[in-house]
């Protein structure tokens, strides 16, 4: 029992005489690439290019739109309601707007409620 253990004695011993292979330091890149939480940081940074920037880009030019309601521009509420500004307070959330064009009609709205600002049409004076 003991004769074939002593037959692999010599082979160890020479294995540990030889001196072990001097390895490459592998490249930076790759470096990085084995590392477990790679994959993750991809993760999170295509999440925050495709969902978050995005978003607080467009949260960002609704907030400056809404913040430039001036009078006599014309808007459209959520509610499908169109309409002139008639008073509109930087301090105040709430904008009035007239509904029909003698100015009876007059509306207090939220400024969140305003979702589209219609561009003043120029008219045309010199016709033919």
């Amino acid at each position: 029992m003991i004769q074939p253990l002593l037959q692999f004695v010599p082979w160890t011993i020479l294995a540990d005489d030889v001196a072990p292979e001097v390895a490459e330091p592998k490249p930076f890149v790759l470096q990085l690439m084995e590392n477990p939480l790679f994959p993750i940081a991809g993760i999170i940074l295509i999440f925050y290019l495709t969902l978050i920037a995005p978003e607080r880009r467009r949260k960002a030019e609704e907030a400056k739109r809404i913040a430039g309601i001036k009078k006599n521009d014309r808007v459209i509420t959520s509610g499908g309601l169109h309409g002139t500004v008639v008073s509109a307070p930087s301090d105040s959330d709430v904008v009035t707007l007239r509904l029909d064009e003698s100015g009876t009609v007059r509306v207090k709205v939220s400024r969140w409620a305003l979702t589209v600002i219609e561009e003043k049409k120029p008219k045309d004076d010199a016709k033919d």
